[in-house]
């Protein structure tokens, strides 16, 4: 055999020999086992918390009632008293008008009532002995009255001319001062009680029988909202004392009168709020943040048997802008709720937290859904 058969067979013998090592260990690769890798997902049980159903709707704080005080006469101001933030008593002089020509109407109005006053009581004389006649009795007698009359009026215009509050509040405007001109078609000042604030709400129609049918039990909160870096939000209490018998025809809403209660101190007419108005509240109901509900609505619950999740769908009792209810059935179950997104009904998952290092058993994979202990809580992941 020459040396080229040789080599020929070497190299035959050495591709063998690698061919046979290579299927050796395809086949020892093939009977390893490799671990599937589960989502992880984060699970808890309900929470027991009080849920009230609300509207929302934004308004302006009024006075219960504003008083325009209005002069009865025309005139120079003389005096003004009336200042803005002022508390008042009923009463009080708030503005003085000039007096002067009201003092020489007083004075005409005087001379006149006595002149005819003396007449009359001479001529009164003289009928009682027959010397007048019925005519002259009466005629004087009437214009005896008639000047009493314009004296009189004389006395109450001079009157006016002291402005005085007609009830007790604090003054909301003081428009006028000293030398300007009062009217009788401008007020002088408004008054308003500021211990007695309202908001008025146009509520959609669709509140209507909810409202009217509910008046008792409905509770209201009123918030001012801040300004950043100069105030906080400030929230009082507040009673529904007024729901309109009647709907608008053109907004198609009803008008809710809120009557603010609790400290309300810094509220003034005018401010702009946001109130709330509950209209159903539950108690101690099973409950979970909106996050946990996946974008249809649905959720996950948790078996711990399995080790695996399943789909649920119901609609929630009763729910506010951050929770919804969860049926009593579910209150004691595990749900995912973080992590929801990355699985399927049915699917084995790995619990965020597990104080274990191995997934929960997926032995019995028929195990029931029901209330388990509390197994796993927040953490780092395994």
């Amino acid at each position: 055999m020459n040396k080229k058969h040789v080599k020929r067979y070497l190299i035959t013998f050495a591709v063998f020999a690698v061919c046979c090592a290579v299927v050796i260990f395809l086949m020892n690769l093939g009977g390893q086992e490799y671990e599937t890798v589960l989502p992880v997902v984060k699970i808890e049980k309900p929470v027991r918390r009080t849920i009230s159903e609300s509207i929302s709707l934004s308004g302006y704080i009024e006075a219960e009632s504003m008083i325009p005080v209005v002069p009865f006469v025309n005139g120079t101001v003389m005096e003004y008293y009336a200042k803005e933030g002022k508390t008042v008593k009923k009463g009080e002089t708030l503005l003085t008008i000039d007096d002067s020509p009201y003092q020489q109407q007083k004075l005409q109005a005087e001379a006149a009532y006595y002149g005819y006053q003396s007449s009359f009581e001479r001529v009164e004389r003289l009928y009682k002995t027959g010397a007048a006649t019925q005519q002259e009795y009466d005629t004087l007698k009437s214009q005896r009255d008639a000047a009493k009359a314009q004296y009189d009026l004389a006395k109450l215009q001079l009157s006016y001319t002291k402005v005085t509050a007609s009830v007790d509040g604090t003054v909301l405007q003081a428009p006028l001062s000293k030398g300007a001109i009062a009217t009788t078609t401008q007020p002088a000042a408004v008054i308003a009680d500021l211990s007695k604030l309202v908001v008025r709400l146009s509520v959609p129609e669709k509140y209507f029988t909810l409202f009217v049918q509910n008046k008792a039990s409905l509770t209201a909160s009123v918030i001012r909202p801040g300004s950043e870096g100069l105030s906080e939000d400030m929230t009082t209490a507040a009673r529904v004392d007024v729901i309109a018998p009647y709907v608008d025809a053109l907004s198609k809403s009803f008008t809710v009168v809120l009557y603010l209660e609790g400290d309300f101190s810094l509220f003034r007419p005018g401010m702009y709020i946001k109130a709330t108005i509950n209209y159903r509240t539950k108690e101690n109901v099973p409950s979970f943040p909106f996050s946990v509900r996946k974008i249809d609505g649905s959720c996950y619950l948790f078996d711990e048997r399995t080790s695996s999740v399943k789909w649920v769908s119901f609609t929630p009792d009763i729910k506010d802008t951050e929770y919804f209810s969860v049926p009593d059935e579910y209150a004691n179950m595990y749900f995912v709720v973080d992590g929801q997104g990355s699985v399927f009904d049915g699917q084995v998952v790995k619990v965020l937290g597990s104080t274990e290092s191995r997934d929960f058993g997926a032995a019995d994979t028929h195990g029931a859904f029901g209330s388990y202990p509390g197994r796993a809580t927040a953490g780092a992941a395994e």
